[in-house]
């Protein structure tokens, strides 16, 4: 009789979910943004801080379009636009954050919060919002809302670092592959988070509301693009792991901080003409220097990673670990008939 099943499990290969009467079903999908979740698999805590975070920064972002279209003048309008560009990457952050599983995501979201509610309070203040019922209810829905977003944005980010569920989906139990895949992702946020601050302190360039002067168009434009490509030259070192993409980037990191620093330096002499959007430049300025640096230094740490074969496994729709760790709630096929040797 242990003869007979013996070979059984010989001839048919070990034992599949389906000989245990478990249906195997995809915790992830692959699309063009790259390996996400299923809503399925988004569990009820994660629900509710989506539906709370985009119906707060979609409420948050239509009063200030409103205002920005409608009321805004000079100063005003320059707040506005930065408002309305900050609650528009709010979106990203919590829709990435919560499909790619990205506790960084979520985290940089909390800050984003933290950056949107200073504006709001700035803003308010600085034009006598009292007398504005516009203004007043945008800075109440902020005051009463974001609160709640960020205690949910901490409850799922711990969630999300702790677990490591789709790290571990992408590279498996080695350790070593685990803190690199960490690093990279970290980077890839960063290098968000520095778009986000350069498009701030691009949109800073507006002192004189919506008429704009032939310098401020050329900022606007040369900056936004350049900015843009920058951040894509990042992705593409991290994925394809060139060296010379690497020296480029790197070489024209400093370009941004140099007109950084020109803002400063124009904020200061204008300080006495509008001080609370000098104030709001000046702290901009340095949240831009902050975070390039952090840049900077991440990106030598995924440069030193280059040659472990992280972007076949990161990037790649085939990777060489889909499987879930067993005390998981769902279930996939593995690619290859071999089971995964955790010992390794």
């Amino acid at each position: 009789m242990a003869d007979g099943v013996e070979a059984s499990e010989t001839e048919d290969g070990p034992i599949t979910f389906e000989d245990l009467g478990i249906k195997p079903r995809e915790a992830t999908q692959e699309t063009v943004f790259g390996t996400v979740r299923k809503c399925e698999d988004i569990t009820k805590k994660e629900v509710a801080f989506l539906v709370i975070s985009l119906v707060s920064l979609l409420g948050t972002a239509a009063m200030t379009l409103y205002i920005m279209v409608a009321k805004a003048k000079q100063d005003d309008f320059t707040f506005a636009l930065l408002l309305f560009l900050n609650t528009i990457v709010c979106f990203y952050y919590v829709l990435d954050g919560v499909y790619r599983e990205r506790p960084y995501e979520i985290a940089v979201f909390v800050i984003a919060c933290v950056v949107i509610v200073i504006y709001s309070v700035v803003n308010f203040a600085e034009t006598k919002g009292w007398t504005d019922s516009v203004k007043l209810g945008r800075l109440i829905a902020v005051a009463v809302l974001v609160p709640i977003d960020i205690f949910l944005s901490c409850i799922v980010c711990k969630q999300y670092y702790q677990s490591g569920n789709l790290i571990f989906r992408h590279v498996g139990a080695n350790v070593s592959l685990q803190d690199a895949c960490k690093t990279l992702f970290l980077c890839e946020t960063l290098l968000k988070f520095d778009l986000q601050m350069e498009m701030s302190i691009i949109v800073l360039v507006l002192r004189h509301g919506r008429t704009l002067k032939v310098l401020e168009i050329l900022v606007l434009s040369i900056g936004s693009v350049f900015s843009l490509a920058w951040l894509i030259l990042g992705f593409l070192t991290m994925r394809f792991e060139k060296k010379y993409m690497y020296y480029i980037f790197m070489s024209t990191s400093l370009l941004e901080p140099a007109y950084v620093i020109y803002k400063i330096v124009e904020a200061g002499n204008d300080f006495d003409k509008s001080q609370a959007l000098s104030a709001v430049t000046f702290a901009c300025a340095l949240g831009a220097l902050v975070i390039r640096a952090l840049v900077l230094v991440w990106m030598v740490r995924v440069y030193m990673n280059f040659g472990l074969g992280l972007p076949d496994k990161v990037f790649s729709s085939k990777r060489a670990y889909p499987y879930l760790r067993p005390d998981q709630k769902t279930y996939t096929k593995f690619d290859e008939p071999t089971p995964p040797d955790y010992g390794s």
